[in-house]
């Protein structure tokens, strides 16, 4: 295998099972306490027996198959039998109503539809593993090429979310699983990695990917608890965790309790929604700058912006400066800002092949300038040296009294008291005010769990289907 050459992740992980055999792949923490040990020769040979029960169910090269998974080691490996079968991914929140699951579903004609749980889908994960028993573990005749391999969504609306795919094919170069991004993030081959995120998101599932992918040891959580998350850490010695500001104002919570030092992490990164500044500033202290990274970026592949501690120290309140992406910001009219200005923001990235489209019958057309600078919706300016600093989404603004608000950063505060656990931030129409809270006629906002664009990196449930105080994952 030349190493500067791209391959499919079913040839990596063979090559991998072939030099690591038992050595630990996964760790498995189960959220009823106990562990499994997957290796890498138990990995290979896994996704090789699923890899033969979709085939046997017809899936195929460019057939697209749905994942209503668990965060467990099935998730993973069937996502690469998928994979060596040349087709496609779609994952979904296990949890998601029927009435939106199967839309989705039927929207993209998925061949097969694999659900957690028993008469929902085509297959149940129980069904899926005992079909798997029976199956031959030896490797496949043929290695496919996925084009694309995954169908992501978008964040959530108050309609079905949109579906997104670029046209490269799934394969990667060893040491460069996401070019020059993820080393610019910290991230490093031949590490341990904490996945701590639910698979059915974009992000946790590439980053899980990318790991394997990079021969890094994952530690696979089923269900995020911030004290397990932290003692695991200095536990596998990982080195490498990607979070979302929910989880790390759980984790800095209960940072003094667990008794972690995380002395082995040489990469905090976090992604989603942009980290308020109390809580960034509060890891630094712990961490230090040099251990905490950041990046601002979308499913639309618009572009990357990324930050480093060090950075955010001396722009404090910035999501980062683009990597290997332009970015420009326009007023309502179309016309360019200059610093200080605050306006839609555009993006453009230096790789115009890794452009997301949207996919299905009723895919809407991007919004973009004619230079293919791509809006992101979200308000924001530019300092002097490039820097971005966010405003809020274009349509998340509260007019309140003709005062514009940013819910976003109403959020972050309430998020300091430690008694609240999440918090969504929306208006209300009112007739005197614009916007008010609903329940206190004052003009102010709304709490609760129905923004549309809001989805939760702990349950994976967006708009009416995101409830924080039933989230399953706390």
């Amino acid at each position: 295998m030349t190493a500067d050459l791209p391959i499919t992740y079913g040839a990596r992980l063979r090559a991998l099972a072939g030099e690591r055999g038992e050595e630990t792949a996964v760790h498995f923490l189960a959220r009823d306490g106990s562990e499994e040990r997957l290796s890498w020769a138990d990995l290979d040979a896994s996704a090789n027996r699923f890899a033969r029960v979709l085939e046997g169910r017809g899936v195929g090269q460019g057939d697209v198959v749905s994942l209503g998974l668990a965060n467990t080691p099935v998730h993973l490996t069937v996502a690469l039998a998928v994979w060596r079968l040349g087709a496609t991914t779609m994952v979904l929140d296990p949890g998601l109503p029927e009435a939106t699951a199967d839309p989705l579903v039927a929207r993209i004609d998925a061949r097969l539809r694999l659900q957690e749980k028993k008469g929902r889908g085509d297959i149940s994960r129980a069904e899926l593993e005992a079909l798997a028993a029976g199956q031959s573990d030896a490797p496949l005749a043929e290695d496919r090429v996925s084009r694309p391999g995954k169908i992501v969504m978008s964040g959530g609306s108050t309609d079905l979310p949109k579906l997104m795919a670029d046209d490269k094919p799934h394969v990667r170069v060893p040491g460069r699983s996401w070019g020059n991004i993820a080393p610019a993030l910290g991230f490093r081959p031949d590490q341990v990695q904490l996945v701590c995120g639910v698979l059915s998101h974009n992000a946790p599932l590439t980053w899980a990917h990318n790991g394997l992918f990079e021969g890094n040891t994952l530690v696979l959580m089923e269900k995020f608890d911030a004290e397990r998350a932290l003692k695991a850490i200095d536990r596998f010695e990982v080195g490498f965790v990607m979070l979302v500001p929910t989880m790390m104002t759980r984790m800095l919570d209960r940072l003094d309790a667990s008794g972690a030092t995380l002395d082995s992490l040489h990469s905090l990164y976090h992604t989603a929604p942009p980290c308020p500044s109390w809580l960034k500033q509060a890891w630094i202290d712990r961490l230090g700058p040099d251990r905490i990274y950041g990046m601002y970026g979308f499913g639309e592949n618009t572009g990357q912006i990324v930050i480093t501690g060090s950075e955010w120290l001396t722009h404090p309140g910035s999501v980062g400066r683009g990597f290997e992406t332009d970015i420009r910001i326009r007023d309502t009219e179309g016309r360019l800002l200059g610093s200080g200005e605050i306006g839609e923001i555009y993006m453009r990235p230096a790789d115009l092949e890794g452009h997301s489209r949207y996919i299905g019958p009723d895919a809407p057309k991007p919004r973009c300038d004619e230079d293919g600078f791509h809006s992101i919706v979200d308000m924001g300016h530019l300092d002097e040296e490039g820097y971005l600093y966010l405003s809020g989404r274009r349509d998340d603004i509260i007019n309140t009294g003709g005062v514009k608000v940013n819910p976003e950063h109403v959020e972050a505060e309430l998020l300091r008291h430690p008694d609240i656990v999440d918090a969504v931030v929306f208006g209300a129409p009112d007739d005197d005010w614009g916007a008010v809270c609903s329940s206190a006629r004052r003009p102010a906002f709304g709490l609760g769990g129905g923004r549309g664009g809001a989805a939760c990196l702990l349950c994976g449930r967006s708009g009416p289907d995101r409830d924080p105080q039933a989230c399953d994952r706390q």
